[in-house]
């Protein structure tokens, strides 16, 4: 009797052991893996490299981005330079797209997955103004964590992976880029902080330790030094101000400044203007653009 349990139980074991290879495939590509690998790219001879140009038309207003000197420029506003990080990102998503997952292919509903003048539209193009890729991003999935989007010259709406509007479309942080000062924080060997109520001067020692020469001569804190020199070495603006006469903004002659001075004796000075809500009007000395900081991050470099 136990030999005959014994026996039905193995069979069962192994009917169900076949069930699994079936039905799960453990040893093969599921259905998914060959559809994402069979899958085309949407387009087939786009190459990164080789766009100079690109035309993003959000909300009725259009963007021009153009490539010169291997540098990204805003040419729609006065050739300010662009946030390369950020074009470089739309150029990888473009050269990702592939025909995975079919969506629609009525024209009727691209409204609705706003693949159409309702989305974001881009064009990119080559030095000759020949188009390499134009499509339209719509909106995210059910799930939000994808979106729609459609080649311009095709009525097949598919996903792609990501919330892609904001790759595309920047919106009010706009393509510019947002930096104001990019340096190495080590190579700073002299801080002068200038405020309505007093001047400090700090300089650094042979032994690598951060000294107070005015208004006291004293020893400074390095932890405070080095966590202003983090926000200072890597400032980016809050926004960007319209380019008005410097008196306007204060910025004339400032009453508050920072100034780092760095190892190979160059300079990198903040001048810091008129207060205006919850933010300061600043300007980098050597530069014409005037930027817009909250007074929280105004506060982490004017120290007392």
């Amino acid at each position: 009797m136990k030999t005959k349990q014994l026996l039905v139980l193995v069979s069962i074991l192994v009917v169900l052991g076949l069930l699994v290879l079936i039905l799960e495939n453990p040893f093969g590509k599921s259905e998914r893996e060959k559809k994402i690998e069979g899958a085309k790219p949407m387009f087939p001879s786009f190459q990164k490299e080789q766009v100079s140009k690109i035309e993003i038309t959000a909300t009725g207003q259009t963007t021009t981005l153009v490539k010169q000197n291997d540098q990204w420029l805003v040419a729609s506003m006065e050739d300010y330079p662009a946030d390369g990080e950020a074009v470089e990102e739309l150029l990888d998503r473009v050269a990702e797209f592939k025909t995975t997952q079919l969506a629609s292919t009525n024209p009727e509903k691209q409204s609705r997955f706003q693949v159409d003048a309702s989305g974001v539209e881009a064009r990119l193009m080559d030095s000759g103004d020949n188009t390499l890729a134009h499509l339209f991003v719509g909106k995210t999935t059910p799930d939000v964590f994808n979106s729609y989007i459609r080649a311009a010259n095709s009525d097949n709406v598919y996903v792609a992976k990501g919330y892609l509007k904001s790759v595309f479309d920047r919106g009010y942080r706009t393509w510019k880029d947002r930096t104001i000062f990019d340096f190495n924080k080590g190579d700073v060997t002299q801080l002068a902080i200038k405020s309505e109520d007093e001047e400090l001067e700090l300089r650094i020692d042979a032994e690598s330790k951060w000294q107070m020469l005015k208004p006291i001569a004293s020893a400074a804190k390095g932890a405070d030094v080095e966590s202003l020199l983090d926000t200072f070495s890597a400032l980016e603006t809050d926004d960007f101000a319209e380019a008005k006469e410097l008196a306007e903004y204060e910025l004339d002659a400032p009453k508050s400044s920072i100034s780092a001075t760095l190892n190979d004796d160059s300079m990198r000075t903040l001048l810091i203007g008129k207060e205006e809500g919850s933010r300061r009007y600043v300007k980098r000395e050597d530069k014409d653009q005037i930027f817009m900081l909250n007074n929280s991050r105004i506060n982490q470099l004017i120290k007392k």
